[in-house]
Formats: structure tokens, C-alpha cells, sequence
């Protein structure tokens, strides 16, 4: 091949070679969705072979890069800085992927939302001059999110199939089947047909119904299915043991009381 040649195919193989540069990064949160990567163990290794890691604090502190293809981003925006962070994610980011149930429907911590606000931070903090109480959000609601990842932590499975997909440049797609589906499979028995609340119906499934597992109801950790109809949810729920306001609450854990 003449010399010529060699240079520009030398630059068009690195190119189609290249590793996507990641960041994996946290707002205000528990962590806990970091921790879940973790847990792939050996797969977790294999992920890592696949990107060249740009910023993941949790592991070390990286220098600040100018660009990342994907960014996985944990937690709420809750101070001024958490804001400010969000933003520059956004601006130097070509995509971003909200991680776990607080970046995609606002989590615990829109809890107070649903409460008397002033109050809360009296009960909470001594001195409230100054400490920051912004109206708790998805990461959507903020700026552009290209992707989402449910759950309070994220599966670890299922993080690690969406993420080699994302890898490859796809947008994977998100089977839109309920909890209970995974629950019916499992074989468990069923709390609404015991006239007890669960929010299976209505919660994207993906987590093989987990707390079903433990015999604990389905709190709505991993969000609504796409296209539910408010008034049929209602219908559902009309006809169990339960009062409007406990309702009301198992809505609040993970926010999703607003959405209904």
C-alpha cells in the first residue's frame, strides 16, 4: 500500500476503535446506585474495558476533561452547586443517562414536597438561615436527559445490559411491562387480590420484583409505565383496605404521588 495511504487509514482505525469516555457522577444521594455497578464484580471489570473512564469520584478523582460521550448521573439537585454541576454535565456531555430512582422521578427526597416546607426545615435544622430548600425535581424536568435507568438502587443486570448498548451508541429500548408480571412469574402471592395496596401494577417492572420477593409490596421505586391513564389507576386502587391519605403516602416515597 503506498505510504500515502497509511496515515489517513492509520486515523480511521483509531477513530472506529476509539473507547467512549465516561463519566459515572453524583448529586445529592446515598450512593447507593454506584454501589450496585460495584456489585457486577467481574462484569463491572468487563465494563470498564470497554470505556476509558473520564471522571467517576467514587473510585478517584479525576482531572477535569473537556468532553464525555455518556454521562451516568446519581442523585438530586438539591444546592446551588448540585445545579451548577448538573448544567456543566449537560454542556460538555453528548449524552446523559439519569442513574437510579432520584435523578429519574425526584426520590426520597421529594418527599418534603408533599409536605408543609417551612415547618420541615424548623423540625430539621436549628438554624435555618441559609440552608437551601430548592423544589425537588427529576433531572428532566432540569435539563435534556437522553436516557433513563429506574430504580432505588439500580439493577445491576440491567444497568449492565443498558450500559452496552449505550456503549455501542444505542438508546436501548425499555420493555413497558409492570411489576407484576415478574411477580406472576415468580409465582408469589398477590396483594391487591388480599385487599392489601401494592403499586405493581402501575411500576415499571425490570427489577424481578424484588421487595414481591421479600414479601414486601411494591412502593413505585422504578416509576410509572408509559402511557397509564390517572383515572384507571384510581379505579384500581379504589377498592382496597386502605384510607386516600395512605395512599397518598406510599405515592410520596419515591414522588410519584404528583404524577397520579
Amino acid at each position: 500500500m503506498p505510504g500515502f495511504l497509511l496515515k489517513p487509514l492509520f486515523y480511521i482505525i483509531k477513530l472506529m476503535t476509539k473507547k467512549p469516555k465516561v463519566a459515572i457522577l453524583s448529586l445529592s444521594s446515598c450512593g447507593g446506585c454506584q454501589i450496585a455497578i460495584f456489585d457486577l464484580g467481574e462484569k463491572f471489570l468487563d465494563l470498564l474495558e470497554r470505556v476509558d473512564i473520564g471522571n467517576f469520584p467514587l473510585i478517584e478523582e479525576e482531572p477535569d476533561v473537556p468532553f464525555y460521550d455518556l454521562a451516568f448521573v446519581e442523585g438530586t439537585a438539591i444546592s446551588k452547586e448540585n445545579f451548577e454541576l448538573l448544567e456543566k454535565i449537560r454542556k460538555k456531555s453528548k449524552k446523559v443517562i439519569a442513574l437510579g430512582a432520584c435523578a429519574c422521578i425526584g426520590g426520597v427526597a421529594e418527599i418534603k414536597d408533599y409536605q408543609d416546607r417551612k415547618k420541615v426545615m424548623e423540625r430539621v435544622y436549628k438554624i435555618v438561615k441559609g440552608i437551601e430548600n430548592p423544589e425537588i425535581k427529576p433531572l428532566k424536568e432540569i435539563i435534556k436527559v437522553d436516557f433513563e435507568i429506574p430504580g432505588c438502587p439500580i439493577d445491576s443486570e440491567e444497568f449492565y445490559q443498558y450500559a452496552l448498548e449505550l456503549f455501542s451508541s444505542k438508546i436501548p429500548e425499555v420493555p413497558q411491562r409492570p411489576v407484576c408480571y415478574e411477580c406472576h412469574l415468580l409465582k408469589k402471592d398477590c396483594f391487591l387480590k388480599k385487599g392489601e395496596i401494592c403499586l405493581g401494577p402501575i411500576t415499571l417492572g425490570g427489577c424481578q420484583a424484588i421487595c414481591l420477593q421479600s414479601n414486601t409490596i411494591c412502593s413505585g421505586c422504578r416509576g410509572l409505565i408509559k402511557g397509564l391513564d390517572p383515572k384507571n389507576v384510581k379505579k384500581i386502587y379504589a377498592q382496597g383496605k386502605i384510607s386516600k391519605r395512605e395512599m397518598e403516602m406510599i405515592l410520596e416515597r419515591f414522588g410519584l404521588r404528583d404524577e397520579i
